[in-house]
C-alpha cells in the first residue's frame, strides 16, 4: 500500500533508458544490385560519352582550321606578303596538323631563318577524315593569301575550295571549311543548302 506522503514517478516516453539500435547499412545482395545496375548505366552511357568526345575533337579541329586562316590573312595584309596555311607533311595530308607562315623570300615555300612562322598546329586526331573535293590550292596541299587578303594559288588563279573534315562513323559527323572567292571562311554541316565554295 502506498504511503499517502509519497508521490509516484511519472514515466513519459522518450525519457526512459535509451536501448541500442541496430546498425542499419547494405546487405550484400542490395550491394550487388547497385553495382549491377551500374554497370548496366555505364554499358549505355559509354557510346554516348565516346561519341561526345569525337563530336568535340571536330569542332575543336574545325575551329583551330579557321583561326589558321584568320590569322593567314592578317598576317597576309599587315606584312604585304603572302602568307600561307600549308600541312606539316605533305604525305599525312592535312591530317598531319599545319602551320601558318609569311614568305619573306617570295618563293611560295617556307624557308626557315627567312620566313616568318606565325602559327603551328599539331596533327588532329585519328578519328577524323580530312578531304578536299575539287581541285583546289588546297588539295595540293596550301591555302595562300596576297597581300591584298584574297585567296589565290601559286600560279595566280583564285583559290577558294572546300575542307571536308567527318567522322567516319555511321551517325558522325562532318562539317565543311569554305573559303570564298573574296577570302571570307565558314564553316557549315557538309551537305546543306549554300555549304559549297564560291
Amino acid at each position: 500500500m502506498n504511503n499517502p506522503g509519497q508521490h509516484r514517478a511519472t514515466v513519459r516516453p522518450g525519457n526512459g533508458p535509451t536501448r541500442c539500435q541496430g546498425v542499419s547499412g547494405f546487405t550484400l545482395i542490395e550491394l550487388l544490385v547497385t553495382i549491377g545496375i551500374g554497370v548496366v548505366l555505364m554499358l549505355v552511357a559509354a557510346p554516348s560519352l565516346v561519341q561526345f568526345r569525337k563530336n568535340a575533337q571536330l569542332s575543336d579541329a574545325v575551329s583551330n582550321f579557321i583561326l589558321a586562316t584568320g590569322t593567314a590573312k592578317s598576317a597576309a595584309l599587315k606584312s604585304g606578303r603572302e602568307a600561307y596555311v600549308v600541312r606539316n607533311d605533305n604525305t599525312l595530308g592535312w591530317q598531319s596538323g599545319w602551320f601558318v607562315f609569311v614568305d619573306n623570300d617570295w618563293d611560295q615555300q617556307y624557308t626557315a631563318g627567312t620566313d616568318e612562322l606565325v602559327l603551328k598546329h599539331d596533327a588532329i586526331s585519328s578519328d577524323i577524315t580530312i578531304t578536299t573535293p575539287g581541285t583546289t590550292a588546297l588539295s595540293a596541299g596550301y591555302l595562300l593569301f596576297s597581300g591584298s587578303g584574297f585567296p589565290k594559288t601559286k600560279t595566280g588563279a583564285v583559290g577558294n575550295g572546300t575542307l571536308v573534315m567527318a567522322l567516319p562513323d555511321p551517325n558522325g559527323r562532318s562539317s565543311s571549311i569554305v573559303v570564298d572567292t573574296a577570302g571570307r571562311v565558314r564553316s557549315c554541316k557538309t551537305g546543306s543548302a549554300g555549304c559549297t565554295a564560291s
